[in-house]
């Protein structure tokens, strides 16, 4: 049993119910008995001291090492190592970076690595999907266990604290926003008083996770204009994350992005031992793929792009539209709006995959 004096430093009295937010707010795990009984967590009584700490400190969560957790230390793989030291290159002489990189490549550990390398004060990660508010967060814990320097924030309830209270406890931090809901401010045309803060912090990086979803509309980039800040005495660094960016990739120079494709995985699980003898293989706990591609333009000639030497898919697709501008030609008469205009070399390409 453990008693102590429940009076804040400045005197003010408090509950249970006030060290039970910390311990949510850090991600401590809530234990429900079959009794009805909900005032329990799964955790030790250093970490309950250091929670009653932070409600006398007028904390509403606690730092990474203060929570007690068996957490194996971060390895990370040659290829995130290397995204991380190429990032931090570019971000010395520049501004912005995009990762090319597969399902399953580490994106947040790696990306929160470079926060903690570069010692980052404030960085916010955006995103369409808030459901990923959870993966970060854990990973955050992981990435910054053992340091007293930083706390992960976000609107949630139970995943750090409030963007009010991590400029008012004057920490670094990390704090993770919905562009969906930042879009619905009045700062960037939205309907709604909101987000104030968020969009008058001089923020150190910008990272969005999935930059391909929606980053790209009218009110996806006024987001992204007024939170990244591009003041000569403030100059926000850009770091964007997806495993799809096809529409993205036109923004970047060559040195800017850094690609890693399943291809790259493959070869480097395969070779791992021929290479690197005796060590164990960091690849060997992800799938194994069996890759097949086909020369299109010498199963199907006549498709082939002069151009860029790359089969024609648009092309080959083409549908008619009965507007001879768009078909090159007047449309038959025993073809319909809709049907492809090669349709029997689709019927054969189609045939020649089963489908």
């Amino acid at each position: 049993m453990y008693t102590e004096l429940a009076i804040t430093n400045k005197g003010k009295p408090f509950a249970d119910h006030d060290v039970h937010k910390v311990l949510i707010n850090s991600g401590i795990e809530k234990v429900y008995f079959a009794n009805g009984a909900n005032e329990w967590f799964k955790t030790d009584l250093n970490t309950v001291k250091n929670a009653i700490k932070a409600v006398k400190k007028d904390k509403s969560s606690l730092f990474a090492a203060e929570i007690t957790k068996n957490i194996n230390p971060i390895i990370l793989r040659p290829n995130q190592k290397e995204a991380v030291e190429k990032t931090i290159k570019v971000f010395s002489k520049g501004d912005r970076m995009l990762w090319n990189a597969k399902m399953r490549f580490g994106k947040t550990i790696a990306a929160l690595e470079v926060v903690r390398r570069m010692g980052f004060r404030k960085t916010i990660i955006m995103t369409h999907r808030p459901v990923v508010d959870d993966g970060w967060f854990e990973d955050f814990n992981m990435v910054f266990q053992g340091t007293k320097s930083y706390k992960y924030g976000s609107k949630s309830s139970s995943h750090g604290s409030s963007i009010e209270e991590l400029e008012k406890e004057r920490v670094n931090y990390v704090y993770f926003a919905s562009i969906q809901d930042l879009r619905g401010s009045s700062q960037v045309g939205g309907d709604f008083d909101k987000n104030d803060l968020v969009f008058s912090v001089d923020w150190d990086l910008v990272i969005i996770d999935e930059a391909h979803e929606g980053t790209e509309t009218s009110l996806g980039t006024k987001v992204i204009e007024q939170i990244v800040k591009k003041e000569s005495e403030h100059t926000t660094k850009l770091l964007e994350l997806s495993g799809t960016p096809f529409n993205l990739l036109k923004k970047f120079d060559d040195d800017e992005i850094y690609t890693w494709d399943y291809v790259m995985e493959q070869r480097e699980r395969a070779n791992w031992y021929i290479e690197h003898y005796g060590d164990p293989n960091p690849y060997e706990e992800l799938p194994q793929m069996h890759i097949f591609t086909y020369n299109l333009d010498r199963i199907i000639g006549g498709y082939n792009d002069v151009e860029d030497m790359a089969f024609n898919f648009r092309e080959f697709f083409r549908v008619w539209t009965d507007n001879p501008s768009k078909d090159r030609r007047i449309m038959p008469k025993t073809a319909k709006i809709g049907e492809f205009v090669h349709k029997d070399d689709v019927k054969a390409f189609l045939d020649l995959l089963n489908i």
